[in-house]
C-alpha cells in the first residue's frame, strides 16, 4: 500500500482563521459554478476552557421562497462544529492508492457528516488546494475540490450576505 500522508507539523500547514470565507466548486464539464461553500469560524471566551473554537460549514441553497437563496448549515442531527481530526483518521481516509499523487500534507475538521479539507503539496510551487468531504458513517466519500471565492470578486459580491 503507497505511503502518501505525512504528517510533518512543520510543513503541513493547519486550517487557520484565515481560510474562512466563501468557496465554490466548478462543473468540469460546463465550467460553470455548481456548489458555494462558506466556511467559518468563531471565537468566543468560555469560562470553563478559556476559549471556545468552533469552525461551521454552510452552503448557499435556494430556499424555494421566490427564487431566493440562503446559507443552509451542514450538519446532521445538531452536530454543527467542525472539530479537528487526528493524525490516525487521515492516514485512515488518505492513506489508499486513489490519494497516492500529488503527495502532500492534508488537514481535515469534520462533523459527523460533513467535512472540511486542506491540502499542502510537497513541492512549494504547486498551490494549495481545497475539498469539501461527505461521510457515509466511518467511511470518507471522494472529496470535492474546492476554491476559494477570494481569487473570483464577482462570486464574492454575489453571495456575500447583506449587512
Amino acid at each position: 500500500m503507497p505511503n502518501n500522508v505525512y504528517n510533518i507539523p512543520v510543513y503541513g500547514q493547519p486550517i487557520e482563521p484565515d481560510e474562512q470565507g466563501i468557496y465554490y466548486a466548478i462543473n468540469r464539464k460546463t465550467g460553470d459554478i455548481n456548489n458555494v461553500f462558506q466556511l467559518v469560524y468563531e471565537s468566543a471566551t468560555n469560562a470553563e476552557t478559556n476559549e471556545d473554537q468552533n469552525w461551521y460549514l454552510y452552503q448557499l441553497k435556494n430556499t424555494g421562497k421566490n427564487g431566493e437563496m440562503g446559507w443552509v448549515i451542514l450538519a446532521d442531527n445538531g452536530d454543527y462544529p467542525l472539530k479537528e481530526v487526528s493524525t490516525e483518521e487521515i492516514k485512515h481516509h488518505f492513506d489508499k492508492p486513489e490519494y497516492a499523487e500529488p503527495k502532500g500534507a492534508w488537514q481535515l475538521i469534520r462533523n459527523s457528516r460533513y467535512g472540511f479539507g486542506k491540502f499542502t503539496p510537497i513541492h512549494a510551487d504547486e498551490n494549495i488546494r481545497f475539498a469539501m468531504i461527505l461521510f457515509s458513517g466511518a467511511e470518507m466519500l471522494v472529496p470535492l475540490l474546492i476554491l476559494k471565492a477570494d481569487d473570483n470578486p464577482d462570486l464574492q459580491s454575489t453571495v456575500e450576505p447583506e449587512q
